[in-house]
């Protein structure tokens, strides 16, 4: 997030913010212009392209048990990427879907998540997106994730509010979910880290070898480093020994790694 992006959603939560009253008219507006505060690409006209992959009132046909078909719109849809639902509270009674905190707003909020959830499921769509959402337009977003294959309950929902798009880390999840959304998925991220982890220490356990260890030595010595991570990681050892030990005293002085390390594994009970 650069200075011009601050100042693009800057503008956008100048105009939206606190805004209530009628979803129906002021929703197309709303997400165009969160395209634009985000700096992403936003969809075509509707009809323009194919299949409508990237669009405004995504047509999602539905079919009761006597075969009658009948047709409803999701809001915004993008395909591999999002499906939204929009609702607008409001700070009054009886106005847009109801008075934001009360019972009818929340019964209103969790409506359009029901909402979602059957158009996001409905197997005339080429494949469930990653991520549910819906929109109190000028309030916040109410977000599922469905890589698993499944969103969970209205329960399972992580709320962002919509100032939060200020947040750095939020405006570039917003833009991922927007243009690259696998790259949020927690299993694909967990196998990189592995994959990523593994090369260094392939890399370190060559290096071992070339200053002359051998390489049952070089592995009994990277499996023990990572057990203690693991120990530490899980308060087996405690206050970060390993790691304070390793940033504050080791790495300055390296002559007394060898002898400190072997009595903390003699501790730990990890020697021969």
């Amino acid at each position: 997030m650069n200075s011009t992006d601050q100042e693009r959603i800057q503008t956008f939560l100048d105009k939206w913010l606190g805004s209530a009253g009628n979803e129906r008219a002021n929703y197309q507006t709303f997400f165009g212009d969160l395209c634009g505060a985000l700096g992403v690409e936003g969809p075509p006209p509707k009809g323009s392209v194919p299949g409508d992959p990237y669009c405004f009132d995504k047509d999602i046909k539905f079919y009761s048990s006597d075969t009658a078909e009948s047709t409803r719109f999701a809001d915004f849809y993008k395909e591999g990427c999002f499906l939204i639902e929009a609702k607008q509270g409001s700070t009054e009674s009886g106005k847009g879907h109801g008075k934001r905190g009360t019972k009818t707003y929340r019964d209103n909020m969790q409506k359009a998540f029901n909402q979602a959830k059957s158009y996001a499921y409905n197997r005339m769509l080429s494949s469930m997106p990653p991520f549910l959402i819906t929109c109190d337009l000028g309030s916040h977003f109410e977000i599922w994730e469905g890589f698993s294959g499944e969103y969970g309950s209205y329960g399972a929902r992580r709320r962002v509010n919509l100032k939060d798009l200020s947040d750095p880390k939020i405006f570039d999840e917003f833009v991922k979910i927007f243009t690259d959304p696998q790259s949020l998925n927690p299993e694909k991220y967990r196998a990189r880290v592995t994959r990523e982890v593994a090369a260094e220490l392939a890399t370190l356990s060559r290096w071992l070898e070339q200053q002359g260890h051998g390489a049952s030595v070089s592995a009994n010595f990277l499996m023990r480093c990572i057990f203690t991570m693991f120990a530490e990681d899980v308060e087996l050892l405690k206050g970060e020994v390993f790691t304070a030990m390793l940033r504050d005293r080791w790495i300055p002085n390296p002559d007394v790694f060898q002898a400190e390390i072997e009595e903390l594994w003699r501790v730990m009970n990890l020697t021969d």
